[in-house]
């Protein structure tokens, strides 16, 4: 008798999901790097099917090869997190060697092994660790640093035996490419990875090793180069001259930072004369404090037309340590310094002499600002609007409010920001007025952003008219937003509304209510309902 009947045919976690599906899916990760889809895709390398195993295959591929660390990471985590893996299927009895093709090249083997040493079931991570283990194209090294934090002690032992096999010249190029995950491991407290971390840092020490961190301060990730500055200042093996040359090299103004701390630390007065006006000119503000006061240290006598120059910087912070360190050697009278220099310029030099005059002068010198805000230089205007705010900007907001309109973006913005440092309630219907009569979108924007922050039941109708506005879908946007967070906190205030405030909300839902979201409207009617 022939029993084939009973027999049951084994499926595949592939053949569970449609083919339309499963080619969306690949589609997705394929044209639309949709990465997190990845654990979902990798179902689709159990399959019947070696040439869907092929696709998926390089699909797969493809796309690991662009994930950056932190992508993987995370990756890692979605595999857990956000699928089953299908557990009816027997993973543990599974072996990640059935996942391959002959056809597949190494590159796309060492991916689809990766994955698996990401997948949730114990058994197949340790199988796949081992399979691993076979290919020395250095792309393996990544999967082994996450495993090597595993929660399965004798898979991070397995993980550890496998990186440590790699602690070599012959790895070293992608054992800089993952310092970031290296050093997380730090941080980790399933296990203590303190000794693997020395045994890095140790063979990054090596002069064998110089050549690979070297290209690591090339790398397009910031944290790669961070952690190849911080093991060249670790270990001592890179002089002065070479991390200044890394300093102008690099784009990252915080790891500049770090860079010069380390040029600056035990520095020769000659060699800092020479560095000097290399980093007294960074774009990055902390670094041009920190040389300031190291020049004023060496140069205590020649510092002040050093100091007296930076009073006019383009940073409130350079302004303000400038000031403090003159006001050490008695020179305090700021105010006649910033006002000679916008009486007799020069031009350049305006912007820092309004700012300055801002910081220390008082409301009786903003005669002598205001024509700036007629100037045809943005930056002289918004330098102005700025002044003006921190002398006296309440005396001042029709002056702000006629700026909302200025054809300039960053004018209207810098004019918005000085409005809300005031008490500008009073100027609703004025601000209101703006809104209606807006010749620019900006200026619209800037103005419901205006009447959005008044307070809690004024701001309300013209949330709702921004909510449904059709003719800018950025103050549409603004107003959904500003609904949500209005709802949200609504019982974190307790002010009561007057009649007038409730006509206005009333009239508001009668007249654009149906084009809310039906909840949102139920909650506004009840809210008040009581009133």
């Amino acid at each position: 008798m022939n029993w084939d009947f009973f027999k049951r045919t084994k499926k595949y976690p592939a053949d569970l999901y449609t083919k339309e599906y499963k080619e969306e899916v690949l589609c997705s990760i394929e044209n639309d790097n949709q990465w997190t889809k990845i654990p979902l895709a990798f179902l689709f390398m159990l399959s019947k099917s070696d040439e869907e195993k092929v696709r998926t295959a390089q699909i797969l591929h493809k796309c690991v090869m662009n994930l950056t660390y932190t992508q993987m990471a995370n990756l890692d985590t979605i595999f857990r997190d956000r699928t089953s893996m299908d557990w009816s299927y027997d993973w543990g009895n599974e072996s990640p060697r059935n996942l391959l093709l002959t056809s597949m090249n190494e590159e796309e083997r060492v991916s689809i092994l990766g994955l698996c040493t990401f997948h949730p079931n114990g058994y197949f991570r340790e199988k796949a660790l081992h399979t691993l283990a076979n290919f020395e194209t250095g792309r393996e090294i990544p999967f082994f640093l996450f495993r090597c934090n595993d929660w399965v002690p004798e898979i991070r032992r397995v993980a550890r035996m496998n990186f440590e096999n790699r602690i070599s010249i012959k790895y070293g190029k992608e054992i800089v490419q993952n310092l970031p995950i290296v050093f997380k491991l730090r941080n980790a407290k399933r296990a203590d990875h303190s000794v693997l971390i020395e045994k890095i840092l140790q063979f990054l020490a090596q002069k064998e090793a110089i050549a690979f961190l070297e290209q690591g301060t090339k790398s397009e990730f910031n944290k790669v180069r961070f952690f190849c500055y911080k093991i060249m200042i670790h270990s001592k093996t890179f002089n002065k001259e070479a991390l200044l040359n890394y300093l102008l090299q690099e784009s990252e103004p915080h790891l500049r930072f770090i860079l010069m701390k380390e040029i600056l630390n035990d520095i020769s007065i000659k060699k800092f004369n020479d560095i000097f006006p290399i980093l007294s000119r960074d774009k990055f503000p902390k670094i041009r404090v920190e040389v300031l006061q190291k020049y004023y240290t060496f140069h205590l006598k020649e510092s002040i037309p050093i100091l007296e120059e930076t009073l006019l910087d383009k940073n409130g912070s350079i302004r303000s340590i400038a000031r403090y360190l003159l006001e050490k050697q008695n020179i305090t009278n700021f105010v006649s310094y910033y006002k000679r220099v916008i009486h007799q310029g020069p031009n350049e030099k305006y912007r820092g002499a309004l700012l300055g005059l801002g910081e220390v002068a008082n409301k009786d010198h903003i005669d002598l600002v205001l024509p700036f805000l007629q100037d045809d230089k943005v930056g002289l205007i918004k330098a102005a609007i700025r002044t003006i705010r921190m002398l006296d900007g309440n005396t001042y907001k029709n002056e702000f409010i006629h700026l909302l309109s200025h054809e300039h973006r960053g004018v209207s913005k810098e004019a918005t920001r000085s409005l809300q440092s005031t008490f500008f309630q009073d100027m609703e219907t004025a601000i209101y007025h703006v809104y209606q009569n807006a010749q620019y979108d900006h200026t619209k924007y800037n103005a419901a952003v205006l009447l959005c922050s008044l307070p809690k039941w004024n701001s309300l109708p013209y949330i709702i008219l921004f909510y449904v506005c059709k003719e800018d879908q950025s103050v549409s946007h603004l107003g959904k937003l500003q609904l949500v967070n209005w709802l949200a906190t609504f019982n974190k205030t307790f002010s009561i509304p007057d009649k007038e405030q409730i006509n206005y909300i009333q009239c508001a839902l009668k007249n654009h209510g149906k084009k809310l979201i039906e909840e949102e409207k139920r909650q506004i009617e009840f809210y008040i309902k009581g009133f």
